[in-house]
């Protein structure tokens, strides 16, 4: 990426052109249950599954559920 700061690297260029839309104002990804919009698709997804309840990861020390592995790994 040759954005000012940012030292990403892409191997490929469908990647790199997804990364761009992260620097710019571009967010063509919108929810349909809130306001919020997201510039990829990926981000969108994630986002839904607050909408939906989703949380597949639990603790094993407290049975707390969460919707993401990173927080998880960060309780």
């Amino acid at each position: 990426c040759n954005y000012p700061n940012c030292k990403k690297i892409f191997s490929c260029v469908y990647n790199l052109r997804s990364h761009y839309r992260i620097h710019s104002t571009e967010r063509p990804f919108k929810c349909d249950s809130c306001r919020q919009s997201f510039s990829r698709n990926h981000d969108l997804k994630r986002h839904q599954k607050i909408h939906l309840g989703i949380k597949p990861y639990r603790c094993t020390k407290c049975d707390r559920t969460f919707g993401r592995l990173d927080a998880l790994k960060r309780h």
